[in-house]
């Protein structure tokens, strides 16, 4: 489990004298009984009777820093020209105060944290927002089919939801809204439409920028003519970003129908972001074969 330090990276130890002594093996030493990399904690200020600390990392593991003071002193007092008083300590405010927790408390601490963040994850999960997308949705000339009824499909599958409005054709615009609905608390964020080929289609780009190893399969694939189809193909995307996960599925209503029951049935079967990404789009790729052995490869895919 791991706790945000938000702005608190600061901390302090009091009762310390220094002679002589290199201040980067102090860090380093200071940052191995944190179970941190050498290069994550770093000296800024001496003073006489203290040394503080700065924490370069935005998050730590919590059972890596609570209940370690004495660790830190017993390492420290190990250097050379480091002296520490009866009485030395650690301060911090923060996250980072729990580092002066005695054994017990850190370990009730740790106990009480997992319950709670277990509680907040699993409330967090069954939170939901959809977005559309497109410049013809927010002109009116298309109907959102898509939203009322992946909303409606989620809510009988016990998630709360949300519509969180139209995306448009901008990828930064989008990455900023599905950025802020993480930010909001939903476990569960979906886009639909933005996922062909055309210049304007922008859903997956806009994931992965929010998490550059998302699953992003393809569902067709095809010669980029550069007049309508500026990219490959089609290809759906489900990334991670914390716990909130999010899916971008086609515009189509019938495919967006199909990626969303395949969505919940692979949450529901406890798939990993590859596993579901795969199990949506293999579904979506088989209705385009079937529809193409019938009526011909007309439009070029391959």
């Amino acid at each position: 489990m791991k706790w945000d330090l938000l702005e608190k990276t600061t901390f302090w130890i009091e009762g310390i004298e220094l002679k002589d002594v290199n201040l980067g093996q102090v860090a380093a030493t200071t940052a191995a009984a944190l179970g941190m990399q050498s290069d994550e904690i770093m000296v800024v200020d001496v003073r006489p009777g203290m040394i503080a600390f700065d924490v370069l990392t935005r998050q730590v593991e919590a059972a890596a820093i609570a209940g370690k003071q004495q660790e830190i002193l017993q390492q420290l007092q190990r250097i050379p020209g480091v002296e520490l008083a009866s009485n030395a300590m650690v301060h911090s405010e923060g996250v980072l105060g729990l580092i002066a927790l005695g054994e017990k408390e850190a370990s009730q601490v740790l106990v009480d944290s997992a319950r709670l963040a277990g509680n907040i994850g699993k409330a967090v999960a069954r939170r939901a927002v959809v977005f559309a997308s497109g410049s013809e949705v927010i002109a009116g000339k298309i109907e959102d089919t898509n939203s009322p009824y992946i909303l409606g499909a989620l809510e009988k599958a016990g998630f709360k939801t949300k519509f969180g409005g139209i995306l448009e054709d901008d990828v930064q615009m989008a990455a900023s809204y599905l950025e802020a609905a993480v930010e909001q608390g939903y476990g569960l964020i979906i886009t639909t439409g933005g996922v062909g080929a055309e210049d304007k289609d922008f859903s997956v780009e806009a994931i992965c920028r929010l998490d550059p190893g998302a699953a992003t399969p393809w569902i067709l694939k095809f010669t980029p003519d550069y007049h309508r189809h500026h990219k490959e193909g089609v290809r759906i995307a489900v990334g991670e970003v914390g716990i909130a996960r999010l899916v971008a599925l086609p515009g189509p209503h019938e495919e967006a129908k199909l990626g969303c029951q395949r969505l919940i049935e692979g949450i529901q079967a406890g798939f990993d972001k590859p596993k579901l990404a795969e199990y949506i789009a293999a579904a979506i790729r088989e209705r385009w074969q079937n529809m193409m052995k019938k009526g011909g490869n007309k439009h070029g895919y391959s």
